[in-house]
């Protein structure tokens, strides 16, 4: 590599740690032309890719790495990731395999491959390889951290905690675990003030990053709502919105746009074309964000024939994969869509999960903007709505940090105006599919629980079982936000709490109101 070459690398590098990635694309397409049999130049072309979400160009600079250089492992791990993106979990084990068949020590290749497994349920092997991450080095928390949510997904919540609390203790800055603690931790009982008050002392370091701060604004607003102090807790959550916020764009014209177009898409569709005994094998549990779909879920794959793989997202990213063009609903693509056999597709893409019952539970929430689609192509699969108070569960997506980063998630007004879009679809749903949606009201499942959880197995077509009045014994895994409280005993205190934040939450009420 000449001296020139080398400077020029060195000055992309520096700009990919200040994600100018644009920028660094259009000089490496300068530089490649003279340069094509850089396998470097390549990598950083897809790390690039990557960053600004088009993996496919990612995929493709990767691979031209690696065929320039078959000993560039880090090509290799990257290429991984991508293919895992897109959900190619076969292709992405094989690779991350092969490069710990010639490094064993090669760490991002454990973590990977442990946190590909994780998604994919096969739980031992993932923790039995974070443990073989942790020897070769045990001071990364993000290892530690998915050791503890996979003790919460499998309802070790004392495991979980233990080892948040000594993964704080090595490495206080590193506040996400404070927040996932949080989630495990009740507050109003006066023995956990230590946390809070460390997390105070934390939020007022003038060093602290407001990508920390976002955590600890989190687990306090949890911390203070728990000790029913709701103006605190109201406080906390508002600053980490914001900070959340201010990292995304507005949607909320799209989406309105987006509910329009599938509406007139649907209006007098024939749905009588379809194979009957096409989706006998799997339940979708849809919904929004906190309504109560995990219990569901819970409840459900208390059954022996049932479980879950819960939120994989795999119909919902390959319809709008399909019907979307730049954010835009495209017809001629979702008439060509139409011809897919997208049964044969997910059946497929089920193979790669450790799945041992003859029922699955897709538990998508956003599957609610597709089932029209869900109809047409899986229409023997009970379709499960969940719901509940509006202002409720508008409250509760406010006070939680989601792993995804849509704006709407994050303001008062877009949560309001996003509910009014759901609801609104729904109601269409309901009128074309009359009596073939099962929508369970969260309340009424909490109030009149044994008479509400038998309609639900009898509406999935499955025999009846006393241990599905018993969720809380149900050991299968549930990787959710509510998590803590699905693994619980039926308890009714979250009903009508937003009645605390009225005067808080004034944006997000005068719209629900309206």
């Amino acid at each position: 590599m000449s001296k020139s070459l080398s400077t020029e690398i060195q000055i992309l590098v520096n700009k990919f740690n200040a994600k100018r990635y644009t920028e660094i694309l259009k000089k490496i397409s300068i530089l490649i032309k003279t340069n094509k049999n850089n396998d470097f130049l390549w990598n950083l072309s897809g790390l690039c890719f990557q960053q600004i979400n088009k993996t496919e160009e990612a995929i493709y600079s990767f691979q031209k790495s690696i065929d320039l250089n078959q000993k560039n492992i880090a090509a290799k791990n990257n290429l991984a990731l991508c293919h895992k993106k897109i959900k190619n979990y076969k292709k992405a084990k094989e690779i991350l395999n092969e490069i710990l068949k010639v490094n064993p020590n090669y760490l991002n290749a454990i973590v990977n491959l442990a946190n590909l497994n994780n998604e994919t349920y096969y739980l031992d092997e993932a923790l039995n390889l974070f443990e073989t991450a942790l020897k070769i080095n045990n001071n990364i928390p993000e290892i530690h951290l998915n050791i503890a949510n996979i003790y919460q997904s499998t309802n070790q919540i004392d495991k979980a905690k233990s080892l948040l609390k000594k993964t704080l203790n090595s490495n206080p800055g590193f506040t996400q675990a404070d927040q996932i603690l949080s989630m495990l931790t009740n507050y109003n009982d006066n023995k956990n003030n230590d946390h809070i008050e460390g997390m105070i002392k934390k939020l007022n370091n003038e060093n602290l990053k407001s990508s920390q701060k976002l955590y600890l604004h989190f687990a306090l607003g949890k911390s203070y709502e728990d000790k029913k102090n709701f103006d605190k807790a109201f406080f906390h959550f508002e600053k980490g919105n914001k900070i959340k916020a201010g990292q995304n764009k507005n949607q909320i014209k799209n989406l309105e746009k987006l509910s329009k177009n599938l509406k007139k898409f649907f209006f007098n569709r024939n749905f009588n074309n379809t194979k009957p005994d096409n989706g006998n094998n799997i339940i979708f549990i849809l919904g929004l964000p906190r309504s109560g779909t995990s219990l569901l879920e819970k409840i459900i794959s208390s059954h022996s024939k049932v479980c879950s793989v819960s939120e994989v997202n795999f119909l919902f990213d390959k319809i709008n994969k399909n019907i979307l063009e730049n954010n835009e609903f495209n017809l001629s693509m979702t008439k060509k869509f139409l011809e897919n056999d997208l049964l044969k597709e997910f059946n497929q893409f089920l193979k790669n999960f450790n799945i041992n019952k003859d029922i699955i539970i897709d538990k998508t929430l956003f599957n609610f903007w597709y089932i029209g689609f869900i109809k047409l192509f899986f229409p023997n699969s009970p379709i499960i709505h969940s719901f509940r108070n509006a202002k409720d569960n508008c409250l509760s997506i406010y006070k939680n940090l989601f792993p995804t980063s849509e704006r709407w998630l994050y303001d008062q007004e877009d949560i309001a105006k996003y509910y009014l879009i759901y609801e609104d679809l729904m109601k269409f749903w309901n009128e074309i599919f009359e009596g073939k949606i099962l929508n369970v009201k969260y309340e009424d499942l909490i109030n009149n629980s044994e008479n509400k959880i038998r309609e639900i197995i009898k509406f999935c077509k499955l025999d009846w079982e006393e241990q599905c009045l018993k969720h809380q014994n149900n050991k299968n895994p549930i990787k959710t936000l509510s998590v803590n409280q699905a693994n619980k005993p039926i308890y009714n205190t979250s009903i009508n709490i937003s009645a605390n934040y009225e005067k808080n939450l004034n944006k997000m009420f005068s719209i629900l109101d309206k």
